[in-house]
């Protein structure tokens, strides 16, 4: 890896202090690091260079903050079709390759240590009174139906491309990728699901239903969500947990698997269940009264 662009949440490394560490590491393995204009001023003196004065292409993107940060940075990667490669700074990180302590393996990207894996992105298309929309987020965790405090539950009717129909009267809906099955779908009772496997899992959020069962998908299948409200009422439609949308009565959202992956980079090829036991240990070290 050569030209590498690096992306900090300066929100949660406001002093740049891990950011200045990745930097470290980059540059003594030979590497070209670049910035947005607005993060210059500050790691310039590092060394790092503007990005207008790159001759060639990048190569890699580096990703320093939490899970939030990974996913903001995701778009930027699908549209440059770069892998991406995660640094946690926030509590657990799933979706982060490495986190403060394991810095040193950023050598590995000198010397061709790593391999390059595909994480399943979702399209997602709003149909309202008759118009199409395609929306330009292609979500990596999920697609999150809600509604508005004091609005009452959401009813909703899921369906998929053969007819096949269930409604739900609910808190919400969570439609996941395998990336998001560790994420909002997990603590909604969903299940965790290897992201090898290219799937979208369907978990209601607090039914009103003795029926309150995940339902995993196969990648071919494009499921419709329609707001069947019968007090009128909007629900709200988050995108990876940022982007909002308000869905009418009658609105449908399809979603679908989207042909435009992520890319990602990893040291160790480890199975999901290896990074989940290691995650929640360190989450029980840190939350463990002493």
């Amino acid at each position: 890896m050569k030209r590498i662009l690096i992306l900090p949440n300066s929100h949660r490394d406001r002093d740049y202090e891990v950011t200045r560490e990745v930097v470290s590491h980059l540059l003594e393995g030979g590497a070209e690091v670049y910035a947005k204009d607005e993060q210059l001023p500050s790691l310039a003196p590092l060394g790092v260079r503007a990005l207008d004065t790159l001759s060639g292409e990048l190569e890699l993107i580096v990703a320093v903050g939490g899970d939030g940060t990974v996913l903001s940075s995701a778009g930027e990667a699908i549209r440059y079709g770069l892998p991406l490669l995660g640094v946690n700074m926030g509590r657990l990180g799933f979706l982060a390759e490495l986190d403060r302590d394991q810095l040193d393996r950023l050598s590995r990207l000198f010397t061709r240590e790593y391999s390059i894996t595909s994480r399943m992105t979702l399209e997602v298309e709003s149909e309202i009174g008759g118009v199409r929309s395609l929306q330009s987020v292609l979500p990596l965790n999920d697609v999150v139906f809600s509604h508005d405090r004091g609005d009452g539950l959401c009813e909703l009717v899921l369906s998929d491309g053969d007819g096949n129909r269930i409604d739900y009267r609910a808190d919400g809906l969570i439609l996941a990728t395998p990336s998001g099955s560790t994420a909002y779908s997990l603590s909604a009772g969903g299940p965790i699901i290897d992201d090898t496997v290219e799937a979208i899992c369907v978990t209601p959020v607090c039914p009103h239903s003795f029926f309150s069962r995940s339902l995993v998908f196969g990648r071919g299948t494009r499921l419709t969500v329609e707001n069947r409200s019968l007090h009128g009422k909007e629900v709200i439609v988050s995108l990876d947990g940022s982007d909002v949308l308000r869905l009418p009565v009658g609105g449908r959202l399809h979603v679908s698997r989207s042909g435009r992956p992520l890319r990602m980079l990893t040291f160790d090829r480890h199975a999901t269940l290896g990074t989940l036991n290691r995650k929640m240990q360190m989450a029980e070290m840190k939350y463990r009264k002493p």
